[in-house]
């Protein structure tokens, strides 16, 4: 035995018998906790699984209170590591899949299952045969009696139905279930979405491209998610029926924390993966299944948490037992660069705006009033601020940068357009260095920070892979008023990815960002200020009166100007001018949607730019 440190800083106690061997031809990952009744039966029954493949078995133990260990101590053909604490399924399979490196391929298994003969084999044959992603077997209870493990991609129609109907009408169509109960469907070898993470074996060049597993949800949902960005990169998923896998399931206990657990998780997947009204909708469907399932102890449970946000935090989630410390990724590991255009030369509406005399002088005012202030006032000062301007700029603004730039807040990079390689090669040039994680910020000349604004981004909980982030809550200044506002697509749009070909939070407008990847929505006190005035393209009133008071602490001389309103006219605001706001912005909304639909984006900048020139 000797103990060695992980990447998270936990201490691994590792056994090392003739199972770890270079070269195998599949690396087996099972995470552990409180299964001392399973894990035996599962080992013994892993070699007859592929007699003739090379096999390498890493157990991680995420803080087994039981004798899970002890049992575990009578196997010195595996590679036991522990992580510390109980971190959750996804964080014990990531701590595995650094400990493995490089690898063929790797077979994730459930400890409360057991591997009937030659399983691994057909598995593995089924990959070799159709250059599959992944490929998943046919689960059976210990009885034999076969298990609804495949699935189709989660849908508001699809919960609904199986809130509705559960298990009766199983012939309904697929868009009214998530899972698959054609009995047909489990006969024969073929293409599905996704299935249940009991077992699934995973091709090695997959799992170095989709890297970590998404452990923001500690249980449940984290292979959902998984075989989601394996399908978004391009890889197949088959479903194999002559690899059998016994499943007992709930080998880890079971509790109402966890079934809620559950059904929170799927709202979370839905956020991650959708808009604010999809994950809305998800989130009725699964409160719609608690609710009429109210006899079950563990369902009311559930319902009682769905329906209050602010108990989610109190549900299952990662713990330490011991000293260790598991949180965000260190600021050492982080490149984080504010992208800001000035006056870059564009196409569209903005064109126009850019044009009109006095547009510079007024934005430059802006710019050392609110923006410039609220970046050097961060708290957090890990970061680099790029700045793009006109080559054709007057002579009196390349003066005003050379001035506000002189203690390097900012680096200007003259240019009279940036493409995608060309704004990776600036960051590349400016910054020097790659580090672990890049995080690019967009940043408007006119718009301010708070001063917590990318300490919060660094310290957020985000998964490894690239992933849009978004401080939803925000505040508009409009001459000496202020207005709160919760905007889950804004403008200070982020993108955290690795170095490896990355696309930055330029890769799309702010409000589509999620067309191509996942989004995570940070709520929380205001993170940004918007300033609306004569030359904005889109910022307008949005959002409910306040005080500024409240905000001072975050915002500081940003908020000066502005005035504490009376009681009267915050009530007559919300109670009359909100609804009015809301309803302006969807009717807006729903005529950008359908332009969209009809003409393209190109087709939306052209009115738009059309609309700019007649009023102007």
């Amino acid at each position: 035995m000797h103990e060695r440190p992980t990447e998270r800083g936990a201490v691994l106690s590792t056994t090392t018998g003739p199972g770890h061997a270079e070269g195998a031809d599949v690396d087996i990952v099972i995470v552990t906790y409180n299964n001392e009744a399973d894990i035996n039966a599962l080992l013994q029954s892993v070699q007859a699984g592929a007699p003739n493949l090379r096999l390498r078995v890493v157990i991680v133990d995420n803080g087994s209170s039981d004798d899970t260990v002890l049992k575990l101590a009578a196997h010195p053909e595996v590679r036991v590591l522990h992580s510390g604490g109980n971190l959750g399924y996804a964080a014990g399979i990531n701590i595995a899949l650094r400990d493995i490196g490089t690898t063929r391929t790797v077979l994730i298994l459930n400890p409360d299952v057991e591997v009937m003969p030659g399983a691994i084999a057909a598995l593995h044959t089924r990959m070799v045969q159709t250059g599959a992603g992944i490929v998943v077997p046919l689960l059976q209870d210990l009885a034999g009696v076969r298990q609804t493990s495949l699935r189709r991609e989660p849908s508001i129609l699809r919960t609904f139905g199986d809130a509705v109907f559960g298990n009766r009408f199983g012939r309904r169509p697929g868009w009214l279930s998530e899972i698959d109960r054609t009995e047909s469907h489990y006969r024969r070898p073929r293409p599905v979405d996704w299935a249940t993470g009991a077992a699934l074996l995973i091709a090695g060049s997959l799992v170095e491209r989709l890297g970590d597993w998404d452990e923001r949800y500690f249980l449940y949902s984290e292979e959902t998610d998984y075989f989601r960005r394996a399908r978004h990169a391009g890889a197949v998923v088959w479903f194999e029926p002559t690899a059998i896998i016994g499943h007992r399931q709930g080998g880890s206990g079971g509790s109402d924390a966890q079934t809620a657990l559950m059904a929170v998780n799927r709202v979370r997947y839905a956020q991650v993966w959708g808009t604010r009204a999809h994950a809305a909708g998800m989130r009725a469907a699964v409160m719609l299944h608690a609710c009429l399932r109210l006899n079950q102890p563990a369902q009311r449970h559930s319902a009682a948490v769905l329906a209050r946000r602010s108990r989610w935090p109190a549900l299952p989630h990662a713990t330490l037992s011991g000293a260790v410390t598991v949180g965000p990724t260190a600021a050492s590991s982080i490149e984080h660069v504010l992208l800001t255009r000035f006056n870059l030369p564009s196409a569209g509406p903005e064109q126009v705006i850019r044009a009109k005399d006095g547009w510079l002088a007024e934005r430059i005012i802006l710019f050392e009033r609110y923006c410039v202030p609220s970046v050097r006032s961060q708290t957090n000062q890990n970061f680099t601020w790029i700045i793009y301007f006109d080559p054709e700029s007057p002579a009196w603004l390349r003066q005003r940068v050379t001035a506000l730039k002189a203690d390097g807040i900012f680096q200007a990079v003259y240019r009279s357009s940036v493409s995608r390689s060309e704004l990776l090669a600036d960051i590349r040039t400016i910054v020097g260095r790659e580090r672990e994680v890049l995080i690019t910020t967009n940043l408007d000349n006119d718009d301010g920070l708070a001063t917590d604004f990318v300490d919060r981004l660094q310290q957020a909980n985000v998964p490894p892979h690239r992933t849009a982030v978004y401080l939803t809550s925000g505040l508009i200044a409009s001459r000496n008023a202020l207005y709160l506002r919760r905007d889950a697509r804004n403008a200070f749009c982020s993108v955290r990815e690795s170095w490896d070909d990355p696309v930055s939070c330029w890769a799309a407008w702010h409000n589509r960002l999620g067309e191509s990847m996942p989004v995570i929505e940070i709520d929380g006190a205001p993170a940004w200020l918007q300033v609306v005035h004569g030359s904005n393209v889109s910022n307008r009133v949005r959002g409910r009166l306040v005080s500024p008071l409240p905000y001072a602490r975050l915002f500081g001389p940003q908020l000066n100007a502005l005035t504490v309103p009376a009681h009267r006219r915050m009530l007559i605001d919300r109670l009359i001018s909100v609804p009015i706001r809301i309803t302006r912005e969807a009717l807006r909304a729903g005529a950008k949607q359908m332009t969209v639909r009809l003409l393209g984006t190109a087709g939306l900048d052209d009115m738009k730019l059309r609309f700019v020139r007649w009023v102007r």
